[in-house]
């Protein structure tokens, strides 16, 4: 926790050779690319298809059983994700034994920058149980509408197409065994708070 803590106060950017990233725009932009009211309301199997860092297909069917906290954003954000990874991987350390039955995904929406290996290395440097994925837009595309989440990309200068950012949902699903969302965690609730829920609803669904 310490490490991530003094990652997330020392730097705003990752300047190594693994993560060199442009400047990029505020977090209020994310917050108008959450879903409307009432859109997550109709119960339903979400399903998607993608691809692990190692190479490995996985879809939704693979997470049967299991409760899901699921996030999309991309490496090259300078604030927002970070700090909700570090704050899921304060969950998953909160949860104790509660985390075994729990997966937490980080779905890249930017594949062409986010390769396999620098996914890895950065999910993996907030806690080793995290998984990357990612896939063609296509996929990408198909498995973020699946969850009535958004995302767009920013070309502030058209002479540096390199130098894009990614406006994305910034909200955590909370996913059930049998697929359904059970409810996003909004950016910056506390980890406290969302462990203490998560835990809640997997003792009830044990109890029931």
């Amino acid at each position: 926790m310490t490490t991530r803590r003094a990652f997330l106060t020392t730097s705003a950017l990752w300047t190594t050779g693994a993560f060199c990233l442009p400047a990029l725009p505020a977090w209020a932009q994310h917050a108008d690319l959450e879903p409307e009211p009432g859109v997550d309301d109709m119960p339903q199997r979400r399903r998607w298809l993608m691809e692990d860092t190692y190479g490995n297909v996985v879809k939704d069917e693979d997470l049967q059983g299991r409760f899901v906290l699921l996030y999309f954003g991309y490496m090259g954000c300078p604030d927002v994700c970070p700090t909700s990874m570090s704050t899921l991987a304060d969950v998953m350390e909160q949860l104790g034994e509660v985390a075994d039955g729990v997966t937490v995904l980080f779905v890249t929406v930017d594949p062409d920058r986010d390769t396999a290996k620098r996914l890895r290395e950065y999910v993996q440097f907030f806690d080793e149980r995290i998984v990357g994925l990612r896939g063609p837009k296509a996929y990408t595309d198909h498995m973020v509408k699946a969850f009535n989440a958004r995302y767009e990309f920013h070309v502030p200068d058209p002479a540096k197409p390199e130098d894009y950012s990614v406006d994305h949902t910034a909200s955590i699903a909370f996913i059930g065994p049998d697929g359904h969302l059970i409810r996003r965690f909004p950016h910056g609730m506390a980890a406290e708070e969302i462990s203490a829920d998560v835990k809640q609803t997997i003792e009830t669904a044990i109890i029931e």
